[in-house]
């Protein structure tokens, strides 16, 4: 029998829905849920290794592995064939608190209130 799948912690919804190509229409669109979302700003924005972004996110490192593969795949997808990017989706809550694991992380929503956009509008709907 399978495990269940385990929620993910995200720092705060993104800012943006999506990204559209210029120049030509686009031949169909790529949906990057929110945890692919967050192990992309963990690891490539914010330069954090797996095993922090693990850490930070509340899994394995070997599921931030196949969580960060996935979202390369989509974005070089959407960025070769010239699809419409979309971001929601995806079994995850947005902190809503101080945890341990934070608690000497410069980047931490808690901390840096500019970080929590997004988290009201979650609360207020009950959607991720």
């Amino acid at each position: 029998m399978a495990r269940p799948p385990k929620q993910r912690c995200i720092c705060s919804l993104p800012r943006v829905s999506g990204f559209s190509p210029q120049g030509e229409r686009p031949e169909g669109s790529v949906n990057l849920t929110y945890d692919e979302y967050e192990v992309i700003r963990l690891l490539d924005l914010l330069q954090m290794t797996q095993e922090e972004c693990a850490a930070h996110m509340d899994i394995s490192r070997p599921t931030v592995t196949r969580i960060y593969n996935e979202a390369r795949r989509k974005m070089a997808d959407m960025l070769i064939n010239g699809k419409e990017l979309t971001i929601g989706g995806g079994d995850v809550f947005v902190c809503t608190g101080l945890r341990p694991e934070c608690a000497n992380e410069e980047h931490c929503c808690q901390k840096n209130k500019e970080l929590l956009r997004g988290r009201r509008k979650s609360e207020e709907t009950g959607a991720p």
